[in-house]
């Protein structure tokens, strides 16, 4: 195990500072210096560099190719792990931090090149198209898609907009579906484990002369190890693949999730997390979710180009008691229109949230050759949905003093109101070696948004805290351009230095939602201009690195400030911030039966300019954001294990700040920083056949307490899973 110490400074700053550890590691994997060493030991699979990927470009590519750091998981990986969370599969990409959230359930936060939060900086795609429309943003996007059946994921780390648009910001995720499958295949594989969990997997596949059908299911119920934690989740793929002659084909991939589950594990006080964990945050919390995507890629091979039209359809659907409204630990005061009012611990803006969008869209995109040394891919997307939005004031009816909601009244509408959204997007990608070891990366998209926005209420608020603008229609443009360069060192080595711009449109609820804010459709997108250099590619060959620094500037973010000369609160495009570090992965074949794995991030995330209602924060650190995180595993695979795998994984999350703060605020024990964690999971598997395969895991194996995420208010403590074990069964038939 290792540290890196905090990188420091604008990006032609970033100095990386290894102690003894790390320093022995890197003369340890020089070529000269292992060359001896690892002579006699097994190569590695396949070269780096010649992996490859579709997400950066648009079309197939070698990652030698790609001036961008992207993380790939394998369908053999997705399978090996078998992921009962994405986060468990996806963390083990250096700079790539997936949050559990829900206390076992099936929340997701993400900090990649960002801090962990809910903001609309990550965009989800499934097989290249987006599982939401811009405007429509849902930070737990990851649960509405069947991860643990993917054909593999794709992770672009840092800004995506050239070719993907708004919300391309920290990163890309693409989640591989409906691969056209190579042979006649049955399994049905069954996990069971504490808590009441058990969850089926059925996958099935059909292979004819020129056609691929596939499905797959995956059912779960979880009673959760907090109370009122409970979940059930249902998530299915089919694809049909076929040839329809020997230039002609057509992929066509159903995906839906069903998810019903209750959230009452959400943070606690800092006493409540310490003392007692298992408890509820909030009894009345549930969300349940409703999610269908369908699309069909086809395809058409010409001399020198291919030819991609993606027709699809989607339809999303989200009820959720918003927890977070729900105030944990502190006093509210009176609101203004009632200075008499008693304060209390309820919230003034507690809601059932109903929301959903219907879509359907268009993705075509042509791939033509310009010669043996350059390609060129250009498109358009378009994309409409038809949107709405209720929101429903309730009032805390129980009795109880304490600090958590045990049951509530619905108390009359807040919000109201449909939105329609069209997209139009075209774009053009080019690539050309200009060297034998020089290649030149572009790209540019042009992205328009229309929102036409319709109140259904009518009357005026209700109250202040609730605004509400008028019938309108709001529109955004916004270019984002893209340059990048691959170097060739040596046949096994690849650099890469790129400029790549990102934004995001105002999503519909910061438009539409006021809340307490007057001019909230006077908004401009908010913007992100990035800079990364890179290297990669194998040492030796039972070595293989990859490792990035970058710098990243965000600006025109989207503040809730107090206007001095009127006393309104407004929402206005203000805030800068800027977020920087560097990523280090590193594959070891250690012996015959032994591998490492290293993935390490060390990261700053500040505010440069940052002054909203409640305070100046300039040049402090962001809350949330831990100064670094990794995820180290030694597998060892001996041939008494049949096949089988141990893995022995260590997780570690540095320390952060809770707050924008940055400073004692003279509470008796010390809660403005959450000290981190460290976490020991272990996996194993072994064939008792060909045919049957047994798995077991045990999670957080020292069983810390630990907290998944943190909140400002109270603070709050979301305390993370305890020690938890999971036994399975995979038949073959």
């Amino acid at each position: 195990m290792f540290t890196i110490n905090t990188v420091r400074g604008a990006a032609s700053m970033c100095v990386l500072k290894a102690p003894l550890a790390v320093i022995l590691l890197s003369g340890a994997l020089s070529p000269s210096a292992t060359a001896e060493l690892l002579a006699d030991l097994p190569r590695v699979d396949a070269p780096l560099l010649e992996t490859i990927v579709v997400t950066a470009s648009g079309s197939a590519n070698t990652l030698a190719d790609t001036a961008a750091s992207i993380g790939v998981i394998s369908e053999r990986e997705i399978e090996e792990v078998n992921p009962l969370h994405a986060a468990e599969l996806m963390n083990r990409i250096p700079g790539v931090n997936i949050v559990q959230i829900g206390s076992s359930g099936e929340g997701v936060m993400a900090a990649i090149r960002q801090p962990v939060s809910t903001s609309p900086v990550y965009l989800y795609l499934e097989n290249g198209v987006p599982t939401r429309a811009a405007g429509f943003f849902n930070h737990n996007a990851l649960y509405e898609v069947n991860t643990s059946a993917a054909n593999g994921v794709e992770i672009i780390k840092g800004p995506g907009s050239a070719l993907y648009g708004s919300d391309a910001i920290g990163a890309v995720v693409n989640v591989l579906s409906g691969r056209p499958p190579k042979a006649d295949t049955l399994s049905v594989d069954v996990t069971g484990g504490e808590d009441g969990y058990g969850r089926v997997q059925l996958k099935g596949a059909k292979v004819t002369a020129n056609h691929g059908f596939t499905g797959k299911l995956d059912l779960v119920d979880n009673d959760g190890w907090r109370e009122q934690t409970n979940s059930e989740r249902s998530s299915f793929t089919g694809s049909w693949n076929t040839d329809v002659s020997a230039n002609w084909r057509v992929n066509t991939v159903f995906t839906g999730t069903i998810l019903d589950y209750d959230t009452g594990g959400s943070g606690l006080s800092y006493e409540d997390y310490k003392d007692d964990p298992e408890q509820f945050g909030n009894l009345i919390g549930y969300r349940d979710v409703r999610a269908f995507r369908v699309s069909s890629a086809f395809e058409r091979d010409f001399d020198r180009s291919t030819l991609s039209i993606t027709p699809f359809l989607r339809s999303n659907e989200l009820e959720y008691v918003a927890t977070w409204t729900l105030n944990t630990g502190r006093v509210t005061p009176p609101p203004p229109w009632c200075p008499s009012c008693p304060a209390s611990l309820d919230s003034q803006d507690a809601h059932i949230n109903e929301s959903g969008h219907d879509s359907i869209g268009t993705l075509i995109k042509w791939d033509y050759s310009l010669s043996a040394d350059s390609f060129v891919v250009t498109g358009l997307d378009i994309d409409y949905s038809e949107g709405y939005q209720k929101q429903t004031y309730i009032e805390r009816s129980d009795t109880d003093p304490g600090d958590y909601w045990l049951a509530y009244t619905p108390a009359g509408l807040l919000y109201d109101y449909d939105v329609e959204v069209l997209s139009l997007s075209p774009f053009v990608h080019y690539e050309s070696q200009l060297t034998a070891a020089l290649r030149l990366n572009a790209g540019l998209r042009y992205d328009y948004s229309e929102y036409d926005y319709t109140d259904n209420m009518g009357a005026a608020p209700v109250d202040p805290l609730h605004l509400r603008p008028e019938d309108q229609s709001v529109d955004f443009n916004h270019l984002s351009p893209k340059l990048g360069l691959t170097y060739q060192f040596s046949e096994d080595i690849n650099g890469y230095a790129s400029y790549r711009h990102a934004f995001r449109v105002p999503s519909s609820g910061q438009l539409f939602r006021s809340g307490s804010t007057a001019d909230s459709t006077d908004l401009d997108p908010v913007k992100v201009d990035s800079f990364d250099i890179g290297l990669r590619g194998n040492l030796t060959e039972h070595i293989a690195f990859d490792s990035s620094i970058y710098y990243m500037l965000k600006e025109d973010d989207i503040l809730s400030v107090l206007d001095s000369n009127t006393g309104v609160r407004r929402n206005t495009n203000a805030g800068e911030t800027e977020h920087y570090g560097i990523e280090l992965g590193f594959d070891i074949i250690l012996t015959e039966t032994l591998d490492l794995y290293i993935a390490y991030t060390q990261s700053e995330h500040k505010y440069k300019d940052w002054e909203d209602r409640s305070g100046d924060y300039s040049g402090n650190d962001m809350p949330n954001a831990p100064e670094n995180f990794a995820n180290v595993r030694l597998r060892y695979g001996p041939m008494w294990l049949n096949g089988g795998r141990l893995e022995l994984e260590w997780i570690h999350q540095g320390e952060h700040w809770i707050d924008e703060k940055n400073a004692d605020d003279g509470r008796a024990t010390d809660r403005d920083t959450y000290e981190g964690h460290d976490l020991v999971n272990i996996r194993a598997n072994y064939w008792l056949s060909s045919d049957i395969e047994v798995s077991l895991r045990v999670l957080n194996l020292s069983d810390e307490l630990y907290a998944e995420t943190t909140g400002k208010w109270g603070p709050s403590y979301t305390p993370g899973r305890p020690r938890t074990a999971f036994v399975g069964a995979k038949y073959t038939f």
